[in-house]
Formats: C-alpha cells, sequence, structure tokens
C-alpha cells in the first residue's frame, strides 16, 4: 500500500447543505478506485502538520478558502513542509489552493487575479500531456473555483495546461510533482452551493455562465484516475536502485 497524507487545507462552508460530501468524502470518491493508496487527512488548517515526512510515501494538499498570501498561521509552516517533500522527492500534488502554494513555495508566484472568478465547468488545452493524463485528448475538463491563480511557474516546471484566462492552469516538476487549478474531486452540487453563498461577490455574467455549465460533463473522475497513476509510478521509481532509474 501507498500511504498518501492529504494535507487538508480547507473545509466546506458550514453554509453548505449537509448532503453534500465534505472534503475527507470527496477525496476518497475520487480515489476509490484506487486500491493501493491509503489516505490519512492531516488538518494543516487547524495547524497539524505531520511528524515525521517519512511517514507517508506522497503528499496532497488540498483546495481551500484561504489565499497563499493570507496572514494565517498555518501558511508558512506548510510553504516550509512542501518545501521538504520536495527536497526528499516524494510525489507531491496539488490542487487549487494546493496547486498555488506550492508553486508559491517552490520559487513561483500566485495572487489575487484582476481578471475575476473562475467558475464552473471550464475546459483548458493542454501540450506535451502528461503520460498518466493521456486519457484527456490534449484538453482538461474539470470543475473550477477560484480567483486567485498562479502568476509564475517555479524554475523548473513544465507547464502543461492553461488558456488566455488562466495562462497557468496545471504544472509539473520533473516527475515527483503535479499540480492544477481545477478540482477533480469537486462535484456541480458542491459549486452551485459555493455559487450561492458568493453570488454576491461573483460578477453576474460570470455568476450565470458558470452555474450554467454545471450541466456539461467534465473528467474529474478520469483524472482522478491519473493523479493516483502518478502517485503509483512515482513511488515505484523511488523505490528502485539508482541504477534502474530512467
Amino acid at each position: 500500500m501507498i500511504r498518501l497524507c492529504v494535507l487538508q487545507a480547507g473545509e466546506n462552508n458550514p453554509k453548505i447543505p449537509d448532503n453534500i460530501p465534505k472534503y475527507e468524502e470527496m477525496f476518497r470518491r475520487l480515489f476509490a478506485s484506487a486500491d493501493n493508496l491509503d489516505l490519512s487527512f492531516v488538518q494543516v488548517r487547524l495547524g497539524e502538520f505531520p511528524e515525521d515526512i517519512d511517514a507517508y510515501d506522497a503528499y496532497l494538499v488540498t483546495g481551500s478558502a484561504a489565499g497563499v498570501y493570507d496572514d494565517l498561521e498555518w501558511i508558512a509552516p506548510l510553504k516550509s513542509l512542501i518545501r521538504d517533500i520536495h527536497a526528499k522527492s516524494k510525489p507531491l500534488v496539488g490542487i487549487c489552493f494546493g496547486h498555488q502554494i506550492i508553486a508559491e513555495a517552490l520559487g513561483g508566484k500566485a495572487v489575487k487575479s484582476p481578471k475575476g472568478w473562475g467558475v464552473g465547468v471550464r475546459s483548458m488545452p493542454m501540450q506535451d500531456v502528461p503520460p498518466y493524463f493521456d486519457d484527456q485528448e490534449n484538453c482538461l475538463t474539470l470543475l473550477y473555483m477560484h480567483q486567485d491563480q498562479v502568476v509564475e511557474a517555479p524554475e523548473g516546471a513544465r507547464i502543461f495546461a492553461g488558456d488566455t484566462f488562466c495562462p497557468i492552469g496545471g504544472f509539473t516538476i520533473g516527475d515527483t510533482v503535479v499540480c492544477l487549478q481545477g478540482h477533480p474531486e469537486f462535484t456541480p452540487e458542491l459549486v452551485d452551493a459555493i455559487l450561492d453563498i458568493r453570488k454576491d461577490i461573483i460578477a453576474g455574467d460570470r455568476l450565470e455562465e458558470g452555474r450554467e455549465s454545471l450541466t456539461n460533463p467534465h473528467n474529474g473522475n478520469q483524472v482522478g484516475i491519473g493523479i493516483a497513476r502518478f502517485i503509483t509510478e512515482a513511488v515505484a521509481t523511488q523505490s528502485k536502485p539508482p541504477s534502474l532509474q530512467a
């Protein structure tokens, strides 16, 4: 079994109906078909951090209502942990806020975008598609809910997804880091509920277009399978003797 530590940086807004899955259930559903992953959840948003990085084989940083620039006590320690994980070449995945804070921790930059909110189902072109996403037909179609964006990728990163609204929608670093702005774990029902909560701060046309897009299909489940493939292959490569690694 591969020990995957989910560094939970957020949770559903209390106003969201109880019948909509919370973060832990969403990620367990996302990786339901990956029976080789043993998920543990560490509440970094509450100041909890792993005592030993080597207690886990791989890490994933979730989304959050927080911004990487917010003056919260757990932001700086999380950035430091990300740098330590990367230094040990452990597989590392970032989703939305996770994508942004990994970029920041490793030398990139994320900001609140003047372009406003990216919401709903959106299709983002891919170039040089990573092998674990090769079933996506050069287009990443996911649910989005963000105003922050990565505007500078870390040194050595390869941007594989993006469009004119969000040029850095996905990046990799070597064979150990993959980050996505979109939410493969989200459901249309959750995004719809968030839109209700944020209807006063998201511009009218953007709000309605985002809501209307929720009936469109998205590839969250397939992307989840791809992330599980990435983690499995990265851990397997790590376990090989140096002479056998590519």
